[in-house]
């Protein structure tokens, strides 16, 4: 199932909320690349949660892809982690090691 994505409004801290849903694989990794990218060009933006309850499927481009986006959250000053990790998709965060890296909340 080919991905769909939904943006959520900003919370008064500037935190918006990116819903995945469907697979997350070679064919969609550009276009979470291109969400993500598009709400780090708003300057309101503050951190980006990305909320993968509903994906069923990850594959490692897009694990790749997430933790480049994490990359290119911290070089603009922005958060960003992913939560509700499920199933697959968790058991593939945990195998390769980025629970940690790609769920951590912000530093206070």
């Amino acid at each position: 199932m080919a991905a769909s994505y939904t943006t959520g409004g900003r919370q008064p801290d500037g935190t918006v909320r990116l819903d995945v849903e469907g697979d997350l694989d070679l064919t969609t990794r550009s276009t979470l690349v291109g969400h993500v990218d598009r709400l780090l060009e708003d300057a309101a933006v503050t951190g980006i949660v990305i909320d993968v309850s509903a994906v069923e499927f990850i594959d490692s481009s897009c694990i790749g892809a997430l933790i480049g986006c994490k990359l290119n959250a911290g070089k603009a000053g922005r958060t960003l982690r992913v939560q509700g990790a499920r199933g697959q998709v968790d058991e593939v965060f945990e195998m390769t090691g980025v629970t940690a890296i790609l769920t951590a909340p912000p530093s206070a």
